[in-house]
């Protein structure tokens, strides 16, 4: 006897791919309201501005909004202000570039602004991945930088391989600030 074939509805087979969804189907979200807040992962503290809400802007529109890069660098700022006091030997990098190399880039937005308005440097590019692995990227600076204090800003923290790799490339620093635009964990 000859087996049939199962019959698959394909419905919604014609409505283009949406926004990036997480495994149970949500769109990352933000509302964009300040809620600064200090994590600890593992022996790594890192301090958050904003955090992942159920309502909100989806993050693939925040990481591509030069307006919602100039609202996450003043409320960076004043933070960094607030904490630091003293911005004398301080620079402030951004973790690397991994799928757009070209174009508008969030973090280093973010981190320009930041620099004009503390009046410290800012090193573009500083820090670059070797390899393409998310979950342990070979992380190596491209140029020396000479401030003993840094502040590392990255956009969203997931899983905070990014994070912990950068801390062990600037392990012989005086002082190393991690400061995450978006808490996603």
């Amino acid at each position: 006897m000859a087996r049939r074939s199962k019959i698959t509805r394909m419905d919604k087979w014609d409505v283009p791919a949406s926004r990036p969804r997480l495994k149970g189907g949500n769109i990352p979200l933000c509302d964009l309201t300040a809620r600064p807040a200090i994590h600890q992962l593992g022996s790594l503290v890192y301090f958050s501005q904003f955090k992942r809400t159920k309502r909100g802007t989806p993050f693939s529109e925040i990481k591509q909004s030069a307006d919602i890069a100039a609202l996450f660098a003043d409320s960076a700022a004043n933070f960094i202000e607030r904490l630091v006091n003293n911005t004398e030997d301080w620079c402030i990098i951004t973790t690397p570039r991994r799928r757009n190399a070209v174009g508008f880039h969030f973090a280093t937005a973010v981190c320009e602004r930041i620099s004009a308005t503390l009046g410290i440097p800012f090193y573009a590019d500083a820090v670059q991945c070797i390899n393409r692995n998310r979950l342990d990227p070979d992380f190596h600076l491209l140029r020396p930088i000479a401030e003993r204090r840094v502040i590392v800003y990255d956009d969203i923290i997931t899983t905070g391989t990014t994070l912990t790799a950068t801390a062990s490339l600037l392990a012989d620093r005086d002082f190393v600030l991690n400061l995450i635009g978006i808490n996603n964990r």
